[in-house]
């Protein structure tokens, strides 16, 4: 396999994640600032911290800054962060991929793209954005069904699985650590309203149906952290995400140089989670492992794909 083709269908499984989560994401913050009072606190640049863009925000005006962020994270071409952007490489990736992919794959590609080109302008300015941003997620989960179903689970499927869990365990530690500033800023208000804040949080990597069936009943701050770092059973906690990347890397040739980082990853979890853990560490576990995380990324490209 060339190399080229390696990364093109490595970038493909990413940007497949990126795309979903950014529509979940999205469409679940909105509901919350719907479900809280101003009071707790959460505000649309919160938002934007997850995608590490605080200073986009900084620079919109106080008056346009929900649909200034709003057009930044869903249909600005220019913002490397917008669904918009996501699903466009996602798109150019497959097109050069054909011949590695199954063309059901590439036609619902094309479509999601096109779609995407004439709805998500009207997204990011409220109009149906909750039907619009759900089309998107069934249209993306519907290319993955296609890529995971009908693909040989030779080197090609792993490089694309492999990025996909990369990407989305770097999503779900994002996710948490957004969530978990929200402890330091107001911890009387979180406990008010904490059900609602965590209940979102799961929401968001469609992960409250599992936690309350598998784990426990109660929605509280600490054991949804937990959850979404360490149970392996679960395929977006970030335990179960690096543990299947593992397994892709093993079984691509000359891999040991990766699967070593993502040892050195799950050996930096906490497992389980203190409960005494304050919001100001989760944040910075979060924050080191985004970067923990970006050195894989690093170690996959010095592997497999050729320079720039």
């Amino acid at each position: 396999m060339l190399s080229r083709a390696a990364e093109r269908v490595y970038w493909l499984g990413r940007y497949i994640e990126r795309a979903e989560n950014t529509a979940r994401i999205v469409q679940q913050y909105s509901q919350l600032l719907l479900d809280l009072p101003e009071e707790v606190g959460v505000e649309w640049q919160d938002l934007v911290a997850i995608f590490g863009a605080d200073d986009y925000v900084e620079a919109a005006s106080a008056g346009a800054r929900e649909r200034t962020i709003l057009n930044f994270l869903l249909a600005d071409p220019l913002s490397s962060s917008s669904l918009a952007h996501s699903i466009r490489m996602a798109r150019d990736n497959i097109r050069n991929s054909r011949d590695l992919l199954p063309q059901e794959a590439w036609e619902n590609a094309n479509e999601l793209h096109q779609y995407a080109k004439t709805h998500l302008s009207s997204a990011s300015q409220g109009r149906n954005r909750f039907e619009i941003l759900s089309d998107c997620i069934g249209r993306c989960q519907q290319i993955n069904g296609i890529l995971i179903g009908t693909m040989s689970h030779a080197s090609p499927f792993h490089f694309l699985s492999l990025g996909q869990n990369i990407e989305r365990a770097d999503m779900t530690s994002r996710i948490i650590d957004v969530a978990a500033a929200y402890l330091q800023q107001n911890e009387a208000l979180v406990m008010r309203y904490g059900s609602t804040l965590w209940t979102n949080v799961l929401k968001s990597v469609s992960g409250f149906q599992m936690y309350r069936q598998y784990y426990q009943p109660e929605v509280e701050g600490m054991a949804v952290i937990d959850y979404l770092v360490n149970d392996a059973a679960f395929p977006r906690a970030i335990d179960a995400c690096i543990e299947r990347a593992r397994i892709n890397a093993t079984a691509l040739p000359h891999g040991d140089a990766v699967r070593a980082s993502l040892d050195a990853v799950l050996a930096s979890l906490p497992s389980p989670m203190p409960a005494e853990l304050a919001g100001a560490e989760v944040s910075q576990l979060m924050d080191a492992l985004q970067v923990e995380l970006a050195g894989v990324h690093q170690v996959v490209v010095d592997t497999w794909f050729p320079p720039a």
